[in-house]
């Protein structure tokens, strides 16, 4: 028999939901009718479909509820079934855009309703935010392979929507690389290496006015701040600068190894406000800001500044990196501690926020990464800063 619309919205059982229903059918029949409305199957889809595959004859009896069709339906769905957020925000996502008169509504009413459901309307009735209704859709264009997942509750929209946005990182990240293997790495504005930072001392001594930079902060990685410490002191004229962002777990063994061949000047805030708070589950912490470490070749001989730094308000980009930063939280750093004109090396470039910034501001800019796919990053995003 054929389903009516209205009770499509909602999805079949499937696995052992569905087995336990065929089983007890089976063993003691059909204890509830299956309800019909103009001759389509309103509720009851999955005790008929089971009435089949076992061979019990279904009963059925004729809506003659007052509540419309569409009412009828979700009343009974969402009662019996306990459906979580993004189910019901897929059954949402489905009824957003259906008409409001025909057969979804009572056809003996008088006063048809006319247009279509809107969106709100949608997430309204089925009890979710118009945001996870939204994703949904996203979801339905971008990804459909994953509503089966969504629909069945082993995936939720949130856990969807991270897959499809690092999908569309990992496609702009490898546009950018076949871009970059194609460009100049050395241009009149920047400068880019791939190589170990301990094997680039080779560029000039006392060069650079200020290194910029965010090394990986994992424990294993505590030995590239001892080759950073010497990279500052060969590469970096006197009194210029190397500005560190860190983590927070490992800070002491941090300062403790800048300190082998440079100078402790301060520490500046960087705040991540809006939802960048970061768990460190290890230290039961959440975190909304991270340590900016600023040591200096000799006395530091610059001007005054202020020691907190920010990013924009959600600003979490990861488009270019997994460890990567905003521009806008860059641009603070290197407007707060450099001039136009002087020059910036950043020897853990990654995706090349730091770069791209430094172009866009009018600094030279050197980059060095032993990844190439980073220089090539790096490369390809550099090309359209003007």
């Amino acid at each position: 028999m054929e389903f009516h619309e209205t009770t499509n919205i909602f999805p079949l059982m499937t696995g052992q939901e569905y087995i336990n229903l065929r089983d007890d059918i089976k063993a003691n029949g059909l204890l509830e009718p299956i309800i019909l409305y103009d001759n389509k199957i309103l509720d009851g889809r999955n005790r008929y479909t089971a009435c089949l595959d076992v061979g019990v004859d279904p009963v059925f009896n004729e809506y003659t509820g007052e509540q419309t069709p569409l009412d009828y339906v979700l009343s009974k769905n969402l009662h019996r079934r306990h459906l979580n957020e993004t189910q019901r925000a897929i059954v949402a996502s489905k009824l957003a855009n259906m008409p409001l008169g025909g057969d979804i509504y009572y056809h003996r009413s008088a006063n048809l309703p006319t247009g279509n459901i809107s969106q709100p309307e949608a997430a309204a009735m089925l009890n979710v935010s118009e945001r996870t209704v939204r994703t949904v859709k996203a979801i339905e264009r971008d990804a459909p392979e994953l509503l089966p997942k969504m629909e069945s509750g082993d995936m939720n929209a949130h856990e969807a929507e991270k897959i499809i946005n690092k999908k569309k990182e990992t496609e702009k990240r490898n546009e950018l690389v076949q871009v970059g293997q194609n460009s100049i790495k050395v241009t009149d504005y920047f400068r880019l290496i791939q190589g170990n930072i301990s094997d680039e001392l080779g560029l000039l001594s006392e060069y650079a006015d200020v290194i910029i930079t965010d090394p990986p902060y994992p424990f294993e990685f505590l030995s590239l701040y001892s080759d950073l410490s010497l990279f500052g002191s060969w590469v970096l004229k006197p009194g210029g600068l190397v500005i560190v962002m860190t983590g927070h777990s490992y800070l002491p063994e941090v300062i403790q190894r800048l300190g082998e061949h440079l100078t402790y000047h301060w520490i500046a805030a960087y705040l991540t406000p809006g939802g960048q708070a970061v768990q460190i589950w290890q230290r039961k912490a959440i975190t909304f800001w991270k340590p900016l470490l600023i040591f200096s070749k000799g006395q530091y001989t610059g001007e005054w500044f202020g020691d907190v730094c920010k990013s924009a308000v959600n600003d979490n980009d990861k488009k270019y990196h997994d460890w990567g930063q905003s521009e806008s939280g860059m641009s603070d750093i290197i407007e707060r501690f450099t001039k136009p004109g002087q020059i910036i090396i950043d020897p853990f470039c990654g995706g090349g926020t730091t770069g791209a910034v430094a172009v866009k501001l009018g600094r030279y800019f050197v980059g060095i990464d032993k990844d190439e796919s980073a220089i090539n990053i790096t490369a390809g995003r550099l090309q359209n800063v003007t």
